[in-house]
């Protein structure tokens, strides 16, 4: 199984394997996004970084060698703007799961997620991966928007609670064929 580069480029961006002193810079970034507890019911963790670069965030039966967590920076000022972390070969081995995509909340809305998604989907595809998939919190519309423009048309199950209410949760996994 091929491993995602540890440092590619899109036309504005470089993203890179999080090194351990970045850490907190990165949580810092991760932090502007704890408004998405609403919709996806998840608690805080002021650790998840560094648990995610220590333990990883893996899939039943994952191991940590086939999970990356990677540094999204601006070209222009090396400024970390952004996260992605992703798991090589789940739930099949032809599939990559992209476990967390988060542009830094002061600077959404300038088209650098989109960016970061159709480098990613090149890289990926150049890997040999079939298909890309993601875990979308139903509330999270802003996100369906984007995921779903971003060609994740193809749903294959919801996950969660059976029921609507302000206290349940369920996620739409969407997979994206290359």
């Amino acid at each position: 199984m091929k491993l995602i580069l540890d440092k590619w480029n899109s036309q504005r961006l470089v993203m890179s394997n999080l090194k351990e002193d970045e850490i907190p810079r990165v949580q810092d970034i991760y932090e502007t996004s704890k408004y998405m507890n609403q919709w996806d019911g998840q608690s805080y963790n002021p650790q998840h970084i560094k648990d995610c670069f220590f333990k990883g965030n893996l899939p039943p039966s994952g191991k940590l060698e086939n999970y990356r967590i990677q540094t999204i920076r601006n070209k222009e000022d090396q400024k970390i703007i952004g996260i992605l972390s992703v798991y090589h070969g789940y739930p099949s081995t032809d599939s990559m799961y992209l476990e967390f995509l988060y542009i830094d909340k002061d600077i959404q809305k300038q088209g650098f997620g989109q960016e970061v998604i159709n480098q990613f989907i090149e890289v990926t595809a150049s890997l040999g991966y079939k298909e890309i998939r993601i875990n979308v919190a139903v509330k999270n519309w802003p996100a369906l928007k984007f995921w779903i423009k971003s060609g994740f048309n193809h749903a294959s199950g919801i996950y969660g609670d059976h029921e609507f209410s302000e206290t349940t949760y369920a996620n739409l996994e969407l997979i994206k064929a290359l």
